[in-house]
């Protein structure tokens, strides 16, 4: 039987779709389109810029959108593996605050927001931790100047780990991403820390 597409999975493709804009980012910052090749090879291509109800298999809408998030966890991990074979991670970092300052700048007219609870929405369609039914993320604490939210679990950093990358290169990576993103959207504050129960995000505006 085939299933019905819901507004999440949408909002799902979404996020993977900007993951994936980060990997073509990368790339060409890098210039890394061979090591490109050889990772669609690996692990299949990205999505493609049809519209997803064209390009899902609407048997297994779950199991498609998972494999592509999978895809490109392992796509980006191996990426960030060959820029370090070559680059400092200074220079990764800097690549994923700019990407993080591109992509808000052009989401910025279509973004706003007056309190914290509206960010967290916003965000909520940027952030890409593992499937809808995860629910990684939850928001701690909202009012009008500030945001407190949390991930449950880092679902990433294993992948990052397989490759043999530094301990704790993940979480940087989306620091960098993350602080640059707010900041361009006006954000005065932002701060993220790694305990062991979870990622604690703050940010004030």
């Amino acid at each position: 039987m085939k299933e019905k597409l819901a507004p999440i999975h949408f909002v799902q493709h979404n996020r993977i779709k900007i993951q994936e804009n980060l990997e073509t980012f990368l790339i060409d910052l890098f210039g890394l389109q061979d090591v490109d090749a050889h990772l669609i090879d690996i692990h299949g291509p990205r999505t493609s810029e049809e519209a997803l109800e064209i390009q899902i298999d609407h048997d297994d809408i779950h199991g498609w959108l998972e494999s592509h998030l999978v895809a490109n966890e392992k796509r980006l991990s191996m990426l960030s593996r060959e820029i370090l074979k070559s680059h400092d991670e200074p220079a990764l970092l800097l690549a994923h605050a700019e990407y993080g300052k591109r992509l808000a700048e052009s989401l910025k007219e279509k973004i706003q927001f007056s309190n914290g609870e509206q960010l967290y929405g916003y965000l909520n369609t940027v952030m890409l931790d593992g499937m809808p039914c995860d629910k990684i993320n939850e928001m701690v604490e909202a009012g009008e100047r500030h945001l407190v939210w949390k991930s449950r679990r880092d679902l990433h950093s294993r992948y990052y780990e397989e490759q043999n990358l530094p301990e704790g290169l993940y979480p940087n990576l989306r620091r960098s991403f993350l602080a640059s993103f707010l900041t361009s959207l006006d954000v005065s504050f932002f701060d993220m820390d790694c305990t062991e129960n979870g990622i604690l995000y703050s940010a004030h505006f």
